[in-house]
């Protein structure tokens, strides 16, 4: 390969998603759905990984085929017949007190599970003491007996308690049990067949389970053909609805015919050769290797030299081949399509809970963006409503300032005086007027009583400055009632989000295969309401806050500050005018005339040195800076919204994507 080609390859197991290919079976469609749902970007939870695992092992898996039946029907007798060994205890009394797993393993031995999760392996010979309802067993929860035997490559046998045990316990357990397995073997005594304690039981445990129940009648090396045949018929015409076949068998005949078998005695012989010499090696007892393994080679011969042709016919006598029969043409089809219903089903189930919960988020998000856009049109129409009311509220102000100018204009023109005054004018006397004289002349004058007006409108009676404090209080007020409603109309959205965020902030999964990841995304995105929605809100109102508190100020500053040095400027140049007047006048009382100050010039002079223009453009206008104000909040609240519908729609956007990834995965 060049070295272009290990670069590409390389790149592409790095960079790029490669799909493995999965084989069309079972295993392969759980292969399949574990590397989707297991990829990292699912965030996927321990329960599911474990979930898969097991299904991954269901398929794996040989079938499940319990024994089961009533107390003394030789069901642990019938299981030894199988595994071709005295393994599992017998006796009279119910010693199968556990489920017993029988398991194919390459060695033969006990794993004990204990209730609190605990495993200890044991050597079969002390398997009595774990299984025996006479021992103190409470603490087991279920025992697996691994036996070399290529049969249970194929199947796992279930040794159950029993239906009639003294241990209601037992039955709960047997009961669970049926319902897991994929095959029932009902082990009954020929003699026993039929009894009414036994109907009662298959009526109230086994009536569900006739499409993979067999009967097996024990003991038929104890009767007559007839007697058999008779007791076979009677359980095939009066039980059909719980089993789907009987057959009668030895369990005594067909252990011994198996035990009798030279590959399990060849493997017997091998097993107890190999056992002699590792107990002499750890004993360190001297021993003859040689003459030892002559001796284990004469007993092969022997067996594979012998005649078993009678235990060939035992066995067919036992019938243990047609019960074995029945497992594998029976059971065996039944128990895949079964396998394969149930799995399917099962990753049908998760990935429907799967869906739920990427639903259930999309969900919340989607209640978030709904109090937004409620929040949206809610914020508009009242910020709309406090336009309106506080344009005619600063228009109001407004007219305060015209009212205390008026007042000013009016106490300026009450001290307007005419004084007299007197010039000389120029005359010509004489018979020929060639003489000039000056005589003379009183005319009126305008006269500003300046002291007056200050004393009257400023320091006695001050009746500028309530006035001002009136105008400035006012404005106070608007300003605050201003902030205070900006303020409740965050307060409204904080509400919004509050509700939103309460059920969500300690949210957990309902279902096991659920992630913890999402959830925890979900609980920290609703803690953090603040950070991921409300702030942005909250600086556009504190913004806001700080320029209106600004705007307000300088109306206030802008007269109430500088009343006095405007009305002294006003009068000043009433005062100027007058004098220039005069001046004027004097020197050319045929083109000048005397200025006589209005009224409304008054006014006018008083509007200019109080800035009133600039104040009515921020006070008087449909364009005043609350309008600009309120305009740009709810442009800015616009914009925000818009962010955090994008924001919402990208974290909704994926778990759409993840969805659209699950039920990709849905099987049929």
């Amino acid at each position: 390969m060049s070295k272009l080609d290990l670069f590409i390859t390389s790149y592409k197991e790095k960079f790029i998603d490669i799909v493995p290919e999965f084989d069309e079976n079972l295993l392969g469609l759980i292969q399949k759905t574990s590397y989707a749902m297991l990829d990292e970007k699912m965030s996927p939870s321990k329960e599911l990984r474990d979930a898969l695992l097991k299904l991954e092992i269901r398929a794996k898996e040989p079938m499940k085929v319990a024994i089961t039946g009533q107390f003394s029907s030789g069901k642990s007798t019938f299981l030894n017949a199988l595994l071709s060994k005295n393994i599992l205890p017998t006796g009279i009394t119910p010693v199968t007190s556990k489920v017993n797993y029988i398991r194919y393993a390459d060695e033969l031995k006990i794993r004990i599970r204990y209730k609190d999760g605990r495993d200890e392996y044991q050597s079969v010979e002390n398997i009595s003491k774990f299984t025996d309802q006479r021992e103190v067993v409470e603490e087991i929860e279920y025992l697996t007996l691994y036996v070399p035997l290529e049969l249970l490559k194929d199947i796992v046998f279930v040794d159950t308690p029993g239906l009639n045990s003294q241990a209601i316990t037992d039955t709960t357990t047997t009961q669970k049990v049926l319902k897991e397995v994929d095959g029932i073997i009902w082990l009954s005594l020929i003699d026993n067949a039929g009894k009414l304690s036994e109907a009662k039981v298959l009526e109230q445990y086994l009536n569900e389970y006739q499409g993979k129940s067999l009967c097996v009648l024990n003991q038929k090396d104890k009767f007559e053909p007839s007697q058999v045949k008779q007791s076979v018929d009677y359980v095939k015409k009066n039980f059909a609805e719980y089993f789907s076949d009987v057959i009668p068998i030895s369990a005594i005949q067909a252990l011994e015919s198996r035990t009798h078998d030279k590959k399990i005695q060849t493997q017997e012989e091998l097993e107890e050769f190999l056992k002699s010499l590792s107990n002499s090696l750890k004993s360190s007892t001297t021993i003859d290797i040689e003459k030892e393994y002559k001796a284990y080679q004469q007993k092969i011969e022997d067996i594979l030299s012998s005649d078993l042709s009678s235990n060939i016919n035992l066995l067919k006598e036992s019938n243990i081949e047609l019960v074995l029969k029945f497992i594998d043409e029976n059971i065996r089809p039944l128990a895949n399509s079964s396998k394969d219903f149930a799995i399917k089903k099962d990753i049908n189930i998760i990935c429907s809970d799967l869906i739920k919960q990427h639903k259930l988020f999309l969900k919340i998000y989607n209640e978030l963006d709904g109090e937004l856009n409620e929040f949206e049109e809610e914020a508009d129409k009242k910020f709309a409503e406090l336009k309106n009311r506080f344009t005619k509220k600063l228009k109001d102000a407004y007219s305060r300032i015209e009212e205390i100018i008026d007042t000013i204009a009016n106490d300026i023109y009450n001290h307007i005086e005419q004084v007299t005054r007197t010039r000389y004018a120029e005359q010509k006397v004489g018979l020929l007027k060639s003489k000039t004289v000056f005589e003379p002349v009183e005319y009126k004058v305008s006269k500003i009583a300046s002291d007056a007006i200050y004393k009257h409108l400023f320091y006695d009676d001050d009746i500028v400055g309530k006035m001002f404090k009136k105008y400035v209080r006012n404005l106070k007020e608007i300003q605050d009632e201003v902030n205070e409603n900006n303020a409740l109309v965050y307060e409204m959205l904080k509400k919004k989000i509050r509700r939103w965020q309460n059920p969500y902030e300690f949210i957990r999964k309902s279902k096991q295969v659920d992630s913890d990841i999402e959830f925890a995304n979900i609980r920290k995105f609703a803690s953090k309401a603040y950070e991921n929605i409300l702030k942005p809100y909250s600086d556009e109102i504190h913004s806001s806050y700080a320029k209106i508190s600004s705007e307000f100020n300088h109306l206030s500053s802008a007269v109430s500050f500088n009343y006095q040095n405007a009305t002294g400027v006003c009068v000043g140049f009433l005062e100027k005018k007058v004098e220039q007047s005069i001046k004027l006048y004097e020197q050319n009382p045929t083109k000048f005339s005397l200025y006589q100050p209005k009224l409304d010039e008054i006014k006018e002079r008083l509007n200019i040195s109080f800035h009133l223009y600039e104040l009515q453009n921020m006070m008087n206008t449909n364009n005043t800076f609350l309008n600009k104000n309120y305009d740009r909040l709810v442009e800015e609240f616009k914009n925000i919204n818009e962010e955090k519908h994008d924001f919402l729609q990208q974290r909704k956007e994926r778990h759409n994507k993840t969805i659209s990834i699950i039920k990709g995965l849905h099987v049929s």
